[in-house]
């Protein structure tokens, strides 16, 4: 690693510090491009740059990390004061053989003694200028991050090859001209990585994805060599990986390295998807990382339009390619999301609904989806006056009950087709009053939905349950 005293004067390079910023905002904390980031800083002399960023880092790393107590030293370290001005000692005659004058040696010449480096008297201005100077090029950084950004995107889309400078910066890390190999480091234990893990609980996501991609990287060259290993094979290792890690950890934590082995196989394993676009028609590989997201179903979605599409559909846990409902484990991973979290007050609002159909009422629902169900009449006039006694029962209700009948959405699927409903009771009523739906489907879902309402009352709300509302 580079030293203050032996720190260059050299231009950085822009390139090299975009790339490292942009891997800094995009995947934050970002321990290992902070680290290289303040390093290449070192090299160049940007000493204030560099002990700015080990600051962060001394925040964001785990405690005891040795290659960050190094920036640390190395940059608080006060400098040592110049050694005194060694004094001249003449050397000893060595006498010469007995009975003979020693030679004569030629006049010993004095090495002229370099003085101490001086420096001005006041500092302030010099560290005024490198202040300025910093800010400048934090600003011209910016602007290259941004032109970068823009340019990896349409690279991306293209398909033409990106930026390749990982070598370089790996280099830099483990202190190697940048031309030379680069050995990767083996992953940390599963029980260090898990500690990592709960000691920045606001970024825990992230420090968990940092852990994999390492494993990833170190798999794929453990020794600055290609290992050959398939992407069949990286991703059976990182299971294990993943494993090892949620058996570490406490409950709280356990979801994140599911979900950060989610992102891995999406950016690094090119994982195919039942879907190749979003629903508004973007491609999948332009969501952004905390939008992405993957259901059991191996379904790709943008967060932010699946719970649009959700809320639109009164919070229904449906999926809305395929119209199947989602299970329990991504119902509770849709609504613990960012994104998603207000889809867990639908939710609770269609069970209060359900709570709200009185034991009256779904009788009425029993006895109109049996008539609807037996009739097999021509002009099948028991059904239409089943269902004008029905509405006209309907009429009568409080007016809260009536909303319940008119915006809960039962669970329930055609028995012959398995396809989903997805209609209200009040809907499915309407619908088979105006000869829209025919009255044996009608009484499918009726009566499966009087079904779902006994079932249900009093039943205290359960995410496992919300998966099939």
């Amino acid at each position: 690693m580079a030293t203050a005293g032996g720190s260059g004067s050299g231009d950085p390079d822009m390139a090299l510090v975009g790339e490292l910023l942009e891997e800094i905002q995009r995947h934050a904390p970002a321990i290992q491009a902070r680290k290289l980031l303040t390093e290449h800083y070192i090299s160049v002399g940007w000493l204030d740059a560099a002990l700015e960023n080990a600051k962060e880092l001394k925040k964001l790393a785990p405690r005891g990390d040795k290659e960050v107590e190094e920036f640390m030293d190395t940059l608080t370290k006060k400098p040592e004061p110049p050694a005194p001005a060694a004094t001249l000692v003449p050397t000893p005659k060595k006498p010469g053989r007995i009975g003979l004058p020693a030679s004569p040696r030629p006049p010993l010449k004095r090495k002229p003694v370099a003085s101490a480096v001086q420096l001005p008297g006041n500092l302030d201005s010099t560290r005024q200028d490198l202040a300025i100077g910093y800010k400048a090029m934090r600003d011209k950084a910016k602007g290259l991050l941004v032109d970068m950004l823009h340019l990896q995107a349409l690279q991306k889309k293209s398909g033409v090859p990106q930026s390749k400078n990982t070598v370089k910066v790996q280099a830099i890390v483990d202190g190697q001209p940048a031309g030379s190999a680069v050995k990767t480091h083996a992953p940390s234990s599963a029980r260090s990585a898990a500690r990592s893990i709960q000691a920045n609980p606001d970024t825990a996501l992230n420090v968990t994805i940092v852990d994999l991609e390492d494993t990833l990287a170190w798999l794929r060259e453990p020794h600055g060599k290609p290992s050959g290993a398939t992407d069949d094979a990286i991703r059976d290792t990182l299971v294990k990986r993943v494993r090892a890690l949620e058996s570490a950890l406490p409950e709280e934590f356990k979801h994140h390295p599911e979900v950060a082995l989610m992102h891995i196989e999406h950016e690094y394993l090119e994982r195919n998807y039942a879907n190749d676009e979003t629903m508004l028609g973007d491609e999948v590989k332009d969501i952004p990382r905390e939008n992405f997201w993957v259901t059991e179903d191996n379904y790709v979605w943008d967060m932010e339009e699946l719970a649009q599409a959700i809320t639109a559909n009164s919070g229904v846990m449906r999926n809305p390619l395929s119209r199947q409902l989602f299970t329990p484990k991504d119902v509770r991973g849709i609504v613990s999301h960012a994104a998603g979290k207000q889809l867990a007050a639908l939710q609770v609002q269609q069970h209060e609904m359900s709570k709200g159909v009185r034991p009256d009422t779904i009788d009425h629902l029993d006895k109109l989806g049996k008539v609807l169900l037996e009739d097999q009449s021509a002009d099948q006039l028991a059904s239409r006056q089943a269902i004008d006694e029905f509405m006209a029962y309907c009429a009568t209700l409080p007016e809260l009950e009536q909303k319940a009948i008119d915006g809960l959405r039962c669970p329930a699927k055609d028995t012959h087709t398995g396809q989903a409903y997805d209609f209200t009771i009040g809907e499915a009523v309407r619908d088979a009053k105006g000869n829209r739906v025919c009255f044996h489907k009608t009484g499918d879902f009726i009566k499966q939905a009087a079904v779902h309402l006994r079932q249900n009352r009093g039943a205290p709300p359960d995410p496992d349950k919300c998966a099939v509302m």
